[in-house]
């Protein structure tokens, strides 16, 4: 593990000094630093700094941020369902980086979409549509630990939503019905269930298909 990394010391200090609360999984899984080589990521790289140190990081706990993969934690290679050479499965051309705990998914746009190249990209669920966020990987994580969370999930976020959010593991996520793409959803009174992601995830791609969001 890079421990002694000069960049992931300066991260480090930005998370743990942020005014948003997070949590930082130290130590990452063995094979971290042969998913860096199949993804040509370096420990010099912001991305390489966090693969290799950590299992992850939770911000406001809501958004869940992926390091290495460990026995108890799912990290970037199963989230992406890597195959042997590298390459994202789950979304095409997209290397999921983040998730928040509704079903949202950051991801680095590697050829998906003809702009934004290399920029992460969010999945909204309540639109069912990707948005270019127009930050690279280094600028995200910086909105992550300086940026108003609040104000980007001001229509996702119900009255006592931590007390639901701070139960949710790494590969689960909240299913929130009425969805929150349609339009009978009152975010306050909807039904509030803890699934697997991967569920949530198959739901709203379904959805995505069946209106003819994207493409």
């Amino acid at each position: 593990m890079q421990e002694n990394n000069k960049l992931w010391l300066e991260i480090k200090e930005m998370f743990e000094t942020s005014q948003t609360e997070v949590t930082i999984f130290n130590g990452a899984g063995s094979d971290s630093a042969k998913i860096c080589d199949m993804l040509r990521v370096t420990s010099a790289s912001a991305m390489g700094a966090v693969m290799l140190n950590t299992s992850g990081v939770v911000f406001d706990d809501w958004i869940r941020l992926y390091g290495g993969d460990t026995s108890d934690r799912v990290g970037i290679s199963k989230i992406n369902l890597l195959s042997k050479n590298g390459t994202p499965e789950r979304v095409k051309q997209m290397l999921i980086v983040a998730t928040d705990v509704v079903g949202g998914i950051f991801a680095i746009n590697s050829g998906k979409f003809d702009e934004g190249i290399g920029d992460v990209w969010y999945f909204a669920p309540d639109t069912l549509d990707w948005e270019d966020l127009e930050l690279r990987y280094s600028e995200f994580i910086a909105w992550l630990a300086q940026g108003n969370i609040d104000e980007f999930y001001s229509s996702m976020r119900w009255t006592n939503w931590r007390e639901s959010a701070k139960n949710v593991e790494f590969d689960k996520a909240i299913l929130i019905y009425p969805f929150l793409w349609s339009e009978e959803v009152n975010i306050e009174t909807a039904s509030k269930s803890i699934v697997p992601f991967d569920e949530l995830f198959a739901t709203n791609m379904e959805y995505r298909e069946k209106f003819g969001i994207g493409d």
